[in-house]
Formats: C-alpha cells, structure tokens, sequence
C-alpha cells in the first residue's frame, strides 16, 4: 500500500463498512496484496470475511475521503456498505453470512 495512507485513515474506512453490518468483533490480518478481515457477532459467532486487495482499499479509501457532507446521510443509513458492495464483484466477500 501506498505509504501515503496511514493505519489510522485505512482502518476508518474499512471500520465504516463494518459496522454498518453490524459487526462487534473483528480480527485483520495484513496481506502482500491488501487486508484480510473477519467479523463475529456479539455472541462470537463467525459472521463473515471480507478481502481486500490494494485497489479495493483505494477506492474504499478515495470514496470514504471524497464523500460531501450532502451524502453523510446517506452513509449513515448504509450508503456506504451499498456502494461497496455494488462496485466491487461478488466473489471478493468470502462467506459473507446473516
């Protein structure tokens, strides 16, 4: 990853996504190509993994940066998580559950 974005900005944005699901519990691990995370309930049950590869973290980055305050609204109620999802292909959430 670019040594321009810090933990700091890259952990907000991913923490944004999750908890709009509603994790309670998360464990990440850096990878060579981006961020490995996965998400439990509040009762510890496994509830789901996302991947990250460099480019996922960078528009995830780019939108969570460039978002205006008109649209703050709309993250708020899961805007955020719905642009995530629909920009990036099925495949890349791995055993996503509810």
């Amino acid at each position: 990853m670019s040594a321009t974005y810090s933990y700091a900005r890259v952990l907000h944005a991913v923490g944004q996504v999750l908890d709009q699901i509603g994790v309670k519990s998360i464990a990440i691990r850096e990878e060579d190509d981006g961020l490995f995370v996965e998400g439990y309930d509040s009762e510890g049950q496994f509830q789901l993994q996302l991947r990250y590869d460099i480019a996922s973290l960078y528009d995830l980055l780019h939108k969570s940066e460039n978002t205006s305050s008109e649209e703050q609204g709309v993250i708020g109620d899961g805007g955020l998580l719905r642009r995530f999802l629909a920009d990036h292909k099925q495949e890349e959430l791995i055993g996503a559950l509810r």
